[in-house]
């Protein structure tokens, strides 16, 4: 971070209490002691379990150079540590992050959308990375604290930043977009995720495009064009709008997709440009929609299709999307347990189905959550899709996913070829007991069912056959 202390009450309004080394280089904002190093600044938050002003203490032993502390405080730090009061440290934060990303000049790319921003972000930072040193998202940092802490690595050595940007009501995408202040943003599209908090569809477009009304009149809008509900959001912009979409009709369209000796290309056709032929490092058809949003972005900041073709093979995917896994046993596992909804699930078994080939497939799903009043239906969309797909098994863990059994029955499923996992090690263990080598597994389930649990047993497993 190139921040000194004594700059910290300025960007945030703050009350020095104690100077410590006003010249003194920050090197990191951080909100957990336990990750503070020598030259951090320590942002004490509090939590629903805990309170960070219970560590000031313990970050100031592991090196950090000053901390904010919250109006009525009682603190006692050691002499040399700065330390600035403020009215809420969380906003302290936010508005801090605000004040330094207007230090820098060069363009933010900002992604929302129900399903899709992880690859999308790790889509654009790649092909970026051609040209350009980008920072980019870090793991789940991408709501109203994560995003601010991105925005504190910015460096006068970067040319670009992509942004993930998440949400569970409205106003929160506004408020990092003000943050943020990106130059391109992107919706990938519109879901089910967070239906219990924000209720309907519409008003999830309307959560998710709060991003669009922010981007100046030079931006760019890139959005999903095969998602009538993003319509209205793009009729009074002051940006260009940029559509993606399969049909020809959207402004960069996939014309073909072709499959050869196990590698599979994409033809990307867009206005204005030559055609493009990728090839296309992930499975699925979702994926396909993120690469051309991708692409669109790359090109609006002036990448060429051989950068964009040289940045593609750099491709660095977020852990626990479409992660491909290899067991002892020669069992291949499809692990994209970091959330679940049923868009993402449904894609999920599409790409279960087409990995596998004429291989088994299985299916480890289990609930998801957050779907209000579309729980029951959401789930049996599932059950559906599974038969219809000629999935050949399925593994389910928790209650919510009874409804998932159901409708996979009354579509023609086996009953006899659906189990209940009690535990992820048991679902894992019918897994692995199930699962001949060559076949196909798949994992998915919303965060809070910790799904990942399911794949240390069955990479651990060896089973005599």
């Amino acid at each position: 971070m190139e921040m000194k202390c004594k700059e910290v009450a300025e960007a945030t309004g703050g009350r020095l209490l104690q100077a410590g080394d006003p010249e003194k280089q920050i090197r990191q904002l951080v909100i957990d002691s336990r990750e503070v190093r020598e030259g951090d600044f320590f942002i004490p938050l509090a939590g629903e379990k805990t309170d960070g002003h219970l560590y000031l203490a313990d970050a100031a032993g592991r090196g950090a150079v000053g901390c904010l502390v919250a109006a009525g405080r009682s603190v006692r730090m050691p002499e040399g540590v700065t330390v600035i009061e403020v009215a809420d440290t969380l906003s302290a934060l936010q508005q801090m992050s605000a004040v330094y990303r207007d230090r820098f000049t060069l363009p933010v790319v900002g992604i929302t959308g129900s399903t899709g921003k992880t690859t999308t972000k790790d889509l654009v930072a790649a092909l970026l990375s051609a040209r350009m040193n980008v920072l980019k998202t870090e793991g789940n940092l991408n709501n109203h604290i994560g995003v601010p802490l991105m925005l504190s690595r910015l460096t006068s050595e970067h040319d670009a930043a992509v942004l993930e940007m998440g949400m569970s009501g409205l106003g929160e995408i506004d408020l990092l977009a003000r943050l943020a202040r990106p130059r391109v943003g992107v919706v990938t599209n519109i879901g089910e995720s967070h239906l219990e908090m924000l209720g309907s569809r519409e008003n999830i477009a309307a959560a998710k495009c709060e991003l669009l009304s922010r981007l100046p009149a030079g931006g760019l809008a890139v959005i999903h064009g095969e998602e009538p509900l993003l319509v209205p959001y793009c009729q009074n912009l002051r940006c260009r709008v940029v559509t993606f979409g399969f049909s020809p009709r959207c402004d960069i369209y996939c014309q073909a997709v072709k499959q050869k000796k196990g590698q599979k290309t994409v033809r990307i056709m867009q206005r204005g440009f030559s055609p493009l032929e990728l090839a296309m490092p992930l499975p699925g058809r979702h994926s396909i929609h993120n690469l051309m949003a991708a692409v669109a972005v790359a090109r609006e900041l002036g990448l060429t299709d051989g950068e964009i073709k040289a940045g593609l093979g750099r491709l660095e995917l977020t852990g626990m999307r479409l992660e491909i896994i290899t067991t002892r046993d020669g069992v291949a596992v499809i692990n994209d347990t970091y959330n679940a909804s049923p868009s993402s699930m449904a894609a999920a078994l599409e790409v279960l189905l087409e990995m596998a080939g004429g291989a088994g497939k299985i299916a480890v799903l289990g609930d998801m959550l957050e779907l209000g009043a579309y729980e029951e239906e959401g789930h049996r969309r599932i059950g559906r899709l599974a038969a219809e797909l000629g999935v050949d098994a399925l593994i389910l863990v928790g209650e919510r996913s009874g409804h998932i059994a159901a409708a996979a029955v009354a579509a023609g499923f086996p009953p006899e070829k659906i189990y209940r996992g009690k535990s992820h090690t048991e679902a894992g263990r019918i897994a692995g007991e199930l699962a001949a080598p060559g076949d196909w597994i798949l994992i998915k389930g919303s965060r809070g069912m910790c799904m990942e649990k399911v794949l240390p047993v069955l990479l651990e497993r060896e089973v005599d056959r």
